[in-house]
């Protein structure tokens, strides 16, 4: 198998369709799923690596196609142009190989990148990929090629300069930098235990029996967290739902609402439906089953929620609805007929999530936060509408902008008859989980 040609191509239709990296990978894993688990690894390794450094790896091929006298070899606006597109990725999959991948020989990783470049027809530009990346070994020889990136923050951390400045004015400069370091470091898969069918003693030594590498939560006794696996879907005990993938933050929260058996929940916007299944453990119990309506905007949402229900078997009432549009008909339900819970997970800009999901950085704008902060305030105006008298309102989110958190909050308490009853941000690499936000408030009369 061709393990670098493939990253290329699924590298290009990122770049070239503008898409995450995860929607593409995912997809091409699947095919793959028979083939060598080095290969998949390798695959994965390279692909998501040269998208979270991808301004790291840019910097390094201006830097060092000026010292060559190359400047015009490919434009920096190299999306207009198909073939500077591909040698601008075959320049990033090479520097980031010679860089960051131990595993690959420098002497390998240059011949590689040249012979893709055979490959693709650019038979004109080997020459100019070979002398590159040549000077980018000797710089790493010399113990030079680290000090090219430590003098901007941007390049440092391969995040937007704008994105870095943001970090450093909201959570003062040390932590930014904490936050920052954090998306490049190993972090173990959080699952969260289906206490309906098991417990986490037995799935904890089933895993073991595996070969897994299990070690406890920090946040919730719920909660393991395991690493030295292939695949999430060919561990025992997923395909009968024993566990679901949850980080620790999102399972806490809901721990935390008070919700009680016999209640009735609405998750507003639920995919993929942590939360509701969580909702629907701790409001299900012998005696009392609880109910629990999980909403979201689109049918492939849906799909998703009902899938996981199904596998872990819980039984959620599964809805179509899109949470910024006030619903009428569960406003004129009666009290007690209106819901115990509202959960309102509402769409965000992602910064606590920057780790796992390495392209959000360049997805995400100052004015798109600005406006997910709009909607979230509406979101949450909607969701307390649909709560009985005494009921408990949950919001939350993945991000770590204060302006889409507590200040939706206070501009939601400011005009309406709330109080809030528990309140708390997490900070990835200051916590040891994702970045995360939530707000539990009541009616306070």
């Amino acid at each position: 198998m061709d393990t670098r040609r493939i990253a290329f191509d699924i590298l290009k239709k990122i770049e070239s369709e503008d898409i995450f990296v995860g929607e593409v990978l995912d997809n091409a894993l699947r095919h793959l799923q028979f083939n060598d688990k080095r290969d998949r690894a390798f695959i994965t390794r390279l692909v998501e690596g040269v998208v979270e450094r991808k301004i790291s790896l840019d910097f390094l091929i201006e830097k060092f196609s000026k010292k060559s006298g190359k400047t015009k070899k490919i434009d920096v606006d190299y999306k207009k142009n198909d073939k500077d597109l591909d040698i601008r990725i075959i320049l990033r999959m090479g520097i980031y190989q010679i860089k960051y991948m131990e595993s690959v020989p420098d002497r390998a990783a240059v011949s590689e990148m040249v012979d893709l470049t055979k490959a693709l027809g650019l038979d004109g530009m080997t020459g100019y990929v070979n002398g590159l990346l040549r000077n980018v070994v000797r710089a790493k020889e010399d113990k030079k090629l680290d000090s090219f990136l430590v003098s901007r923050m941007d390049v440092r951390y391969s995040t937007p300069q704008w994105l870095c400045d943001f970090l450093v004015e909201t959570h003062g400069k040390e932590t930014a930098r904490t936050i920052l370091e954090d998306q490049y470091k190993e972090h173990d898969t959080v699952i969260r235990i289906n206490s309906l069918k098991t417990s986490k003693e037995e799935l904890r030594e089933m895993f073991k029996e595996a070969g897994v590498d299990v070690k406890d939560g920090i946040l919730s006794d719920r909660c393991l967290r395991i690493s030295g696996y292939d695949s999430i879907r060919r561990l025992p005990g997923f395909n009968k739902g024993l566990f679901t993938v949850q980080d620790e933050t999102s399972t806490y929260t809901v721990e935390h609402i008070g919700i009680k058996p016999g209640d009735k929940v609405l998750d507003i916007c639920s995919a993929p439906g942590g939360k509701s299944l969580l909702a629907y453990e701790l409001a299900t119990d012998d005696d009392r089953a609880g109910v629990i309506v999980s909403r979201d905007i689109s049918d492939k949402k849906l799909d998703k929620i009902r899938e996981n229900a199904e596998r872990m078997g819980a039984s959620l009432t599964v809805e179509i609805g899109d949470a910024t549009e006030l619903d009428k008909d569960l406003i004129e339900l009666p009290d007690d007929e209106k819901f115990d819970v509202v959960i309102a997970d509402v769409p965000c800009s992602g910064l606590g999530i920057i780790g796992r999901k390495n392209d959000i950085k360049y997805h995400v704008t100052p004015e798109s936060m600005e406006e997910l902060a709009v909607q979230g305030l509406k979101i949450l105006k909607n969701a307390s509408n649909y709560l009985k008298k005494k009921g408990t309102l949950c919001f939350s989110t993945c991000t770590i902008n204060p302006k889409e958190n507590g200040d939706v909050v206070r501009s939601f308490i400011a005009e309406d008859d709330f109080e809030i009853i528990e309140e708390k941000t997490f900070l990835q690499g200051v916590d040891g989980s994702d970045g995360f936000y939530y707000c539990i408030m009541k009616i306070s009369h």
